[in-house]
């Protein structure tokens, strides 16, 4: 049974920029105008989400797969919104709560979770799952999170192992192999493509293999365990640990594409993502870095940087702690200006266009675009 709806689109601005802040909590904007207008930033909507505080929920992720903006909560319960206008598609639980629950993925229109050992397939259009497989085999593996291509879907087991999932044509799906590294390390991190599949091992090792069956075809070894989710662009596999070292690895060949890895200073956890020119990397106490594809080398660096939000033009927009937006000139590597954001405490990433996806966690969803 859906939640009552709470909000519809609001349009509220701020009339100072001194007290901003404020005034924009009384008058329920996420961000005020008087602030986003120093930035160029044009409110597109806002929403709020009927959120049950009162239990303890509150909102923990967003995610922006066009044409969608999926936001969950800390309950499991799932509301998925139209990105360009904010208005409803579907909402649902998605999961009971206190289950975990990876970061999906968003293929062939369909939207993909695993919740501990289970997979479920979400056709956004409808609103419905349309598949569920207990892929108990493989025991709960939300760590390492998982991978599919036209296929096979790829998981990693409490095994130590990748388990390879053929989807037969009545859809569902059928354990075909299993594979691991040559130590038999715990795998962290999966990728695939129709042709090939990728994994990285707490040992360090990245691994590619044949996407049918558990053929390696080469095997990297960094200096450290790889514990940041891979990264795969065309003909390059990016991969960091606590080595503090980022690594960008031939998808091909399994060589090394940089004249050496970026060196980052602090062991690196947390997913990277990338721009038209840049890879954004969140170094943990270093702050997020903004690095050339092509040389690997540090364009710009944000002291307190969590993550970029969006790009627009040359210029990156990067949340920064505690509540803050900073927006850099990735060809001059300068600061263009900072923001005050200290409603928002979560965001989505989205390098599709030029809008940015910011929340707090009592449910105000805000999308501004940038200029």
């Amino acid at each position: 049974m859906n939640r009552i709806l709470s909000g519809s689109i609001l349009l509220g601005l701020c009339l100072t920029a001194a007290t901003a802040t404020a005034q924009s909590e009384e008058s329920g904007s996420l961000v005020c105008g008087a602030l986003s207008d120093q930035a160029g930033l044009r409110q597109a909507w806002q929403i709020r989400l009927p959120i049950q505080s009162e239990t303890g929920e509150r909102v923990d992720r967003l995610f922006v797969f066009d044409p969608y903006l999926l936001v969950l909560t800390s309950q499991n319960y799932l509301f998925c919104r139209d990105r360009l206008d904010g208005s409803y598609r579907f909402e649902m639980p998605i999961a009971e709560k206190g289950l975990p629950v990876t970061d999906p993925l968003y293929l062939e229109n369909r939207i993909l979770f695993l919740i501990g050992s289970q997979l479920k397939i979400l056709d956004p259009a409808s609103g419905m799952i349309v598949k569920k497989k207990d892929l108990t085999e493989v025991g709960e593996s939300r760590n390492a999170g998982f991978a599919k291509n036209d296929r096979f879907v790829y998981v990693a087991g409490v095994d130590r192992r990748v388990w390879a999932f053929q989807i037969q044509e009545d859809g569902d799906y059928v354990r075909l192999f299993s594979a691991t590294a040559d130590n038999d390390s715990a795998i962290t991190s999966i990728r695939a493509t129709n042709e090939r599949v990728y994994f990285a091992t707490l040992e360090g090792n990245v691994v590619s293999m044949e996407a049918d069956q558990p053929r390696k075809i080469w095997q990297y070894n960094a200096s450290g365990s790889i514990t940041a989710p891979l990264l795969l662009d065309k003909e390059a596999l990016y991969a960091g640990g606590q080595d503090t070292k980022l690594y960008k690895i031939s998808a091909s060949k399994g060589t090394l594409l940089w004249d050496e890895p970026f060196f980052a200073g602090d062991k690196i956890f947390n997913a990277f993502c990338l721009g038209k020119t840049l890879l954004y990397l969140n170094a943990g106490i270093n702050g997020l870095y903004g690095i050339s594809q092509d040389s690997g080398r540090e364009i710009w660096n944000v002291a307190n940087g969590e993550s970029v939000i969006c790009e627009s033009g040359d210029r990156a927009y990067v949340y920064a702690r505690p509540g803050v937006l900073v927006v850099m000139n990735n060809k001059t590597g300068k600061e263009a200006l900072s923001l005050n954001f200290a409603g928002v405490t979560k965001y989505g990433v989205n390098l599709q266009d030029n809008r940015l996806y910011v929340a707090d966690e009592q449910g105000r969803v805000a999308c501004l675009i940038a200029p």
